[in-house]
């Protein structure tokens, strides 16, 4: 509009302008990054001007309206905006005082202008986690002020104010785990505790208000991240809940929350957002590897960000390889899932990219619900494999991969890929080592290189995965079941020391946590001398991270990698 406005001066001089309205209190932080086009045009519009009188002239003229978040309704009362910016910047009284006066369609307008700010609560369930992807929230704070807010809230009709708050903080706390995340970092399961104990405990005995949902909110978000603090006041909430219907309840949604699937994974990880993160690693003269190479993690995919139509391709491709035996079966299926991941139109996550600078090298990723392994070698010869196990979103896995380069005595012997699901060995197949002449330029963990990079990428779009990761193996040769078990079995929250700092566990208290210590100081022992690179979250300090692995904690290697967002 500012263009028209200056379009016109040619005939008239340009009208004035109304005077920028100031901006309201918490509002900065929240806002400054929505809109800072629009405030470096009014600025550099020399008929922009603060001092003149609102008296606009033509219909060109921009209305002086606040910005507001994304979400946020434009129909939302500007009292009711206000109010939300004002208790998500740590003053609640304003918003109190507004759903106090009125708790009629005022209060309807808090919860959409909280619940648009907050962002996150689109109702989006998917068994198989190839549809559209989670909904990642936008501020933390306006969940923490909605939960302030809870007691305040009518209850009245269904569904009511309070109802449609809780249903919306439920919604995005299990969409994802960054949601819960960052819930957990501005402190949301203390403030839920305490609006419980108003609710639940304090409440007037003849309200019909069902609290379940907010004991489900509870549950997922303390099946996340659950401090001493936070269970001492859970576990006090309990205490003061007995003799009231809520006591069992509220124990046994403790009880779910410690037992939930998340506490099944490493307690460090590293996230990857799905849209521009990555591990990276370096590069390395020596690849491939003589005797073959094998990777290991632990992982929980929040979305394999698939069409439905590619997911049911995949799962057809995956039946075929499993209804027949045999070296041609699995080569056929892997070759259609590899024509469709070569034309660049659709999403495959990659779990890993160890690829030369001529785009020679292996990647593996996931085809809808499984995983496929992809090998180039010289003169650009192409061949995959297509594992036939179906991978389930938000469920925390150890895959393991080991990909053998047996040697015969002409020079040509048998090589086979093997794929280990939480231990145990789940598939083994005949699989071609890759004839690679040029070393190791990218190692990518989590997605593949850029398109930025020239030549590298040139059918194909950048593939992140949307995932929780843990500790990081890369093996220079196949380590074998018996210890790809044992490293399972082990857990991701160990972090292995080698060489003279690996001292026995002479110190342990009782039996058993000297011979799991015994254990695991073997297991390290055993390979430590086939680790190329191990990368562990716990030691992330900022975007760099030391390679752990005997060779980087000894400077052999470059010591550190990038997390690329």
């Amino acid at each position: 509009m500012a263009e028209d406005a200056r379009e016109s001066s040619d005939s008239s001089p340009p009208p004035p302008a109304p005077p920028t309205p100031p901006r309201e209190e918490g509002s900065a932080e929240q806002f400054e990054a929505v809109a800072p086009a629009a405030e470096e045009e009014a600025a550099s519009d020399p008929g922009m001007g603060t001092s003149t009188p609102a008296t606009p002239a033509t219909p060109y003229e921009p209305s002086p309206r606040p910005r507001r978040p994304p979400g946020v309704p434009a129909d939302a009362p500007q009292e009711v905006v206000r109010a939300v910016e004002a208790a998500i910047a740590g003053g609640p009284d304003l918003l109190r005082e507004v759903v106090s006066q009125e708790q009629g369609e005022l209060a309807h307008s808090v919860v959409d202008v909280l619940l648009g700010t907050m962002g996150g609560a689109d109702e989006a369930c998917d068994a198989t986690g190839t549809g559209a992807p989670p909904s990642v929230m936008s501020n933390a704070r306006a969940a923490v002020a909605a939960a302030e807010l809870l007691p305040h809230l009518p209850c009245d009709g269904e569904p009511s104010p309070r109802t449609r708050i809780v249903a919306g903080l439920h919604a995005a706390l299990r969409a994802c785990t960054r949601n819960r995340a960052m819930c957990s970092s501005a402190g949301l399961l203390a403030t839920l505790l305490e609006s419980a104990e108003k609710l639940l405990v304090e409440m007037d005995p003849g309200s019909s208000w069902d609290g379940t949902p907010l004991l489900q909110c509870i549950q997922v978000l303390g099946g996340h991240s659950l401090s001493v603090k936070d269970l001492h006041s859970w576990l006090g909430l309990v205490r003061k809940a007995l003799g009231t219907s809520w006591a069992t309840p509220l124990m046994l949604a403790l009880e779910k929350a410690m037992g939930s699937e998340e506490t099944r994974g490493p307690a460090a990880t590293f996230e990857f957002d799905g849209e521009s993160s990555g591990l990276l690693g370096p590069g390395d003269s020596r690849w491939p590897f003589l005797n073959g190479y094998g990777f290991a993690t632990w992982i929980y995919i929040e979305s394999f960000s698939d069409t439905l139509s590619t997911a049911t391709a995949a799962a057809a491709i995956a039946a075929a390889a499993a209804a027949t035996s045999g070296k041609s079966s699995a080569m056929s299926a892997a070759a259609a899932a590899s024509a469709l991941a070569g034309e660049g139109t659709a999403h495959m996550p990659r779990l890993f990219s160890f690829l030369s600078s001529d785009n020679q090298g292996v990647e593996a990723y996931f085809h809808g619900q499984f995983l496929v392994v992809e090998s180039v070698g010289g003169r650009g010869k192409k061949a995959s494999l297509h594992f036939t196990h179906a991978f389930k979103p938000q469920c925390w896995y150890f895959v393991g991969l080991e990909h053998t380069n047996k040697h015969g005595l002409l020079g040509k012997g048998e090589s086979e890929l093997r794929l280990y699901v939480d231990g145990s060995l789940y598939e083994s197949r005949p699989f071609e080592f890759p004839r690679i002449s040029k070393p190791l330029a990218f190692c990518c963990i989590g997605t593949n290189p850029p398109p930025t990079i020239a030549g590298l990428q040139r059918r194909r779009r950048q593939c992140p995965l949307f995932a929780e990761m843990g500790p990081v193996y890369i093996f220079k040769e196949p380590i074998g079941p018996d210890r790809m078990r044992r490293l399972a079995s082990r857990g991701g929250d160990t972090l292995p020391s080698f060489g003279n700092g690996a001292g026995l566990p002479w110190k342990a208290t009782n039996d058993h946590v000297k011979s799991m210590a015994e254990e695991s100081f073997t297991l390290n022992n055993e390979m430590g001398g086939s680790l190329h690179l191990l990368y562990h979250p716990s030691l992330l300090t900022g975007r760099l991270c030391p390679d752990a692995s005997p060779s980087g904690s000894s400077g052999l290697s470059p010591p550190t990698y990038s997390l690329c967002t």
